[in-house]
């Protein structure tokens, strides 16, 4: 018997060792790079190949883990790390990282590594001294030395001593004689092998563990059941307790020589662990490509290079969904994601880094929610509080009830953290192993189990089917509120916030600090001074704005969870002819997620455009973005028109909207590089002259719907003038050459309006113009536009003594601004509503429009690229001659466009506002016409320039 058991498990261990090498092993031809001792002995070679699966778990990159195997010789020091690389340490990682590794506990990397070197270990002793193998698992395997013992002990034959089944046979036959007697007269059942597999199911393929744990069995209900039963003589009970001691001597001899999973697998398991096993084993091969690239987690970091690379899959959660903390499973690893936004975020990761650092989790129980809080250390002299980062497990998801059990049984999670630099640039820090204390781990897994079985119950088969198809029909919902966490942060938070609370005016008095020092460091920049000062200045107040916010947004989320989802309270204030629609990039694909109202609830659409060509789109649209207009052969024109032109998916998949629900309104949210284009001008198939503006009486471009509605619902004041028209032509102004225009419109619009109130050249200083706009309800300005690399440089060019000084920029009006009186900001300068950074960066708002809706205007109207004096001034007299007719602001702007797009002014049977638009511009330009016509056919969508943002 017990060489048969011998054989069984010599069987399971060469189909194990076989089964590891055939799925991780490099191709045969490149054994060459292993010593002979590891090429021709497959546990050898399964347990390095093991061991690069587990060095994967700490983050170590593939390059660190070349290194260790050359320099334990565990392959040939004369490989090139590259080549080790390569042929031998990626296509593992690739492999574990899809299908875990290659077992039954395919979540248990390190137990699969320890598994294996035990393995080896055994069949080494067999052949090798004691103290060869004891250098070998320290130099080559270099184990720790409180591990040496253990592993000593294992032995390729682990049933030399294995003792007989008690039933048969005992020391002094008085056990067997005893455990006879007791069978047969019913006080014990013998246990048969489908009764020890029916606790133990692991030990299915295992024939000889479930012998032994059969034998194990019975010597267990002998003791008890002679405990139980009073009349033998003390002679025979000291027999039987010599039989018990000589058999239980020989089984832990026998059990210290099998591995610690072999152990494992006799211990018989409670329903409930019986049960998560199960979840997990069918959970194998759930995967998300994205996940799954050589680049797809971050090393372990490096701390002289900060600025390497990002996954995509986390560029897209920070950058396209707004996460800021994120949790996800790659293969075997739990992923937390992490970003730091600020110094003192980074600090916390830099202390979380050293060696020994003190962590630690505190978890809330929200009944559907789970969250988990990483609190991490303070960085030297911080007086805190620590950095927080919450990971919410929603309960009522099999996929993240199901994480949540992965994450408890496997003990571990790879934080990945990344930094926010710049203009919301996304750059690696690196990847951390983190250990969860215990007590949490049963917490969660306790959770985690009654989620499962209240949302799968023994059903576990379809675990894979339910993570893949659950949250189709709350996908629509889920990207909208994606984008909405995504774009405009900066500004977002400063109006959806808005409290009559402590932390609030904290806040904002941080917010209006911060916008203050990006002011003066933005005239230092303008003016070509040194801004090293403002630098260390500039990182004190994003420090203090980030602080109070976390706190506002503790006081506002008390008792609060967020489970990735709109809640009543944050609907946007749509009506049921109002559409806004997001634009997504979405790893490589445009996708359209909508929200419109019906009978006063939210409903979401969520549509794919599948063949917007997204590859080489960006390029076009830089491209042309990067062109001057005057370039020849009309290129800048051609590049614009090949870029609507591709844009048209956009608008069939809109318009398709429209004729399913009947929508007369469209607020219009793009993604970069989108962001650059009129997409109002998109063009519809057939007939091409209909444009996505032809399909809806008012198109209006919106960061988010929650800030529209975050504006909506702002509370408002009165206006003490009804127009100010701020005008400058340039004139003195360093760099800037003067033009007619805005003095031209200036004048337009005081004839227009009765009591406009106008500031024009030398008294359209900056200081000035802010304070007479926080009192006007429509506030026109006329002037040079300038943008900058620095958003918070860019801004409008009127009176100074040097560039900086002269330019009202979007950190002043942030920093001093207050529009809660203006209805509409006209910016009718060159490229008010566009910017020069086009990069991926995180989604706020770049162009100048957004200080202003920051500050409190209701909507504003710009200009994606330059316009010339004549377009600025007929477009000016057009939408002011509606406006002073008592025209609501988002018609006229309308009807303007329409006016400039059909080329109204060659008709010369106007009557109404367009009447007074056209005579009062005939009486300062008199051959307008003329000129108007020249323009529109050198650039037919010169009318798409202009744009209006904001509520509806």
């Amino acid at each position: 018997m017990r060489d048969n058991l011998f054989r069984m498990r010599t069987t399971w261990v060469d189909s194990l060792t076989a089964r590891v090498c055939r799925e991780l092993g490099p191709d045969p031809s490149r054994y060459d790079m292993f010593p002979s001792w590891v090429a021709d002995e497959p546990p050898a070679l399964a347990a390095l190949l093991a061991r690069i699966a587990a060095e994967d778990i700490t983050g170590s990159s593939p390059q660190a883990i070349s290194d260790h195997l050359r320099s334990s010789a565990l392959v040939d020091s004369r490989v090139p790390g590259p080549v080790v690389v390569r042929d031998l340490v990626m296509p593992v990682l690739r492999t574990v990282r899809k299908r875990g590794v290659p077992w039954e506990r395919w979540w248990d990397v390190s137990g699969f590594h320890v598994l294996l070197i035990e393995l080896w270990a055994g069949r080494r002793l067999a052949t090798q001294s004691t103290e060869t193998v004891r250098e070998e698992l320290t130099s080559v395997w270099r184990l720790p030395n409180q591990a040496l013992e253990t592993f000593l002990r294992n032995a390729a034959d682990p049933y030399v001593s294995l003792p007989p089944d008690l039933l048969h046979e005992s020391a002094t036959g008085r056990a067997s004689v005893c455990l006879q007697a007791l069978v047969s007269g019913g006080w014990i059942k013998i246990n048969r092998t489908e009764d020890v597999l029916r606790a133990r199911p692991g030990l299915t393929d295992r024939p000889d563990l479930a012998e032994v744990a059969k034998r194990l069995h019975r010597r267990m209900d002998l003791e008890n059941t002679v405990d139980r039963v009073r009349d033998h003589s003390v002679e025979f009970l000291a027999g039987l307790r010599e039989d018990l001691e000589t058999w239980d001597a020989q089984m832990v001899e026998v059990m210290s020589h099998l591995t610690a999973y072999e152990l494992a697998l006799l211990t018989s398991e409670t329903g409930d662990d019986q049960y998560a096993e199960e979840c997990l084993v069918e959970g194998k091969g759930f995967y998300k490509a994205p996940l799954l690239g050589d680049d797809a987690l971050l090393w372990e970091p490096k701390q002289s290079d900060l600025s390497a690379s990002v996954p995509d899959w986390m560029v897209e959660e920070i950058v396209t969904c707004g996460t800021r903390f994120f949790h996800t499973r790659v293969g075997p690893h739990p992923v937390w994601l992490a970003t730091a936004e600020t110094g003192s975020h980074l600090a916390s990761v830099r202390a979380l880094m050293q060696t020994g650092a003190r962590y630690g989790f505190e978890v809330e129980d929200y009944g559907d929610d789970i969250k988990i809080w990483l609190q991490f250390p303070l960085p030297p002299g911080d007086p805190g509080p620590p950095m927080r980062a919450p990971y919410i497990y929603s309960l009522a998801w099999v996929e993240h009830a199901w994480e949540l059990l992965h994450l408890a049984t496997v003990g571990y999670t790879r934080l990945g953290v990344v930094r926010l630099v710049g203009d919301g640039e996304v750059r690696a820090v690196g990847s951390i192993w983190l250990g969860l204390p215990a007590e949490l781990l049963v917490r969660c897994k306790d959770a985690a189990i009654a989620a499962l079985r209240r949302l799968i119950g023994d059903e576990t088969q379809n675990i894979k089917q339910r993570m893949a198809l659950e949250g189709v029909d709350q996908a629509a919902e889920a990207a909208f509120q994606s984008c909405e966490n995504a774009k405009s942060e900066d500004i977002q938070d400063e109006l959806a916030l808005a409290s009559d609370t402590t932390e609030f005016r904290h806040f904002m008095s941080a917010a209006r600090r911060l916008a203050g020092t990006r002011a003066r460091q933005a005239l230092r920049l303008l003016d070509g001074e040194g801004v090293h000062e403002a630098n260390v200045e500039l990182k004190d107040a994003v420090e203090e704005r980030q602080r109070t916010l976390e706190l506002l947004r503790a006081t506002a989320g008390r008792g609060r969870v967020q489970t990735g989802f709109i809640g009543e309270a944050d609907m946007p204030l749509l009506d049921e002819r109002t559409v806004f629609i997001h634009l997504i990039n979405r790893f490589g694909t445009l996708q359209l997620a909508a929200c419109r109202t019906r009978a006063g609830r939210a409903h979401f659409d969520l549509v794919s455009c599948e063949e917007f060509p997204l590859g080489y789109f960006p390029e076009v649209v830089r491209g042309w973005a990067m062109l001057p207009q005057d370039a020849p052969e009309r290129l800048w024109y051609r590049f614009l028109g090949q870029a609507l032109a591709e844009c048209t998916e956009i608008a069939e998949a809109i318009a398709g909207m429209v004729a399913r629900h009947d929508f007369s309104r469209l607020m219009l949210s793009p993604a970069d590089p989108l962001e650059l284009l009129p997409l109002h001008a998109a063009t519809l198939h057939a007939p091409r002259t209909v444009t996505l503006s032809d399909l809806f009486d008012h198109v209006v471009y919106a960061p988010t719907a929650r800030l529209a509605t975050a504006i909506e619902r702002s509370q408002r004041q009165p206006a003490a003038v009804e127009v100010l028209v701020v005008a400058h032509s340039g004139d003195g102004v360093p760099g800037f050459e003067s033009i007619g225009g805005p003095l031209c419109e200036a004048d337009l619009i005081a004839d227009i309006h009765d009591h406009a109130e106008v500031l024009a050249q030398e008294e359209a200083t900056p200081d000035r113009a802010l304070e007479a706009m926080s009192r006007a309800r429509i506030v026109h300005v006329a002037s040079h536009g300038l943008t900058h690399l620095n958003r918070w440089a860019a801004g409008l060019v009127l009176q100074g003594s040097s560039l900086g000084a002269a330019t009202l920029t979007t950190s002043r009006i942030l920093a001093e601004g207050t529009f809660s009186s203006v209805d509409l900001v006209i910016l009718n300068a060159c490229r008010t509503g566009t910017h020069e950074g086009t990069g991926r960066t995180v989604q706020t708002l770049r162009s100048l429009e957004s200080a202003f809706l920051a500050r409190g205007a209701k909507a504003v109207v710009s200009t994606l690229w330059e316009i010339t004096d004549l377009q600025g001034v007929v477009f000016s007299a057009v939408l002011h001659a509606y406006l002073g007719a008592g025209v609501d602001p988002h018609t006229a702007f309308t009807d303007t466009a329409r006016y400039l797009r059909a080329g109204q002014w060659q008709w010369f049977l106007q009557g109404g506002p367009l009447l007074s638009a056209e005579s009062a511009i005939d009486s300062v330009l008199p051959d307008w016409r003329s000129h108007m016509d020249q323009q529109a056919a050198e650039n037919p969508l010169f009318w798409a320039a202009f744009k209006i943002t904001g509520t509806m």
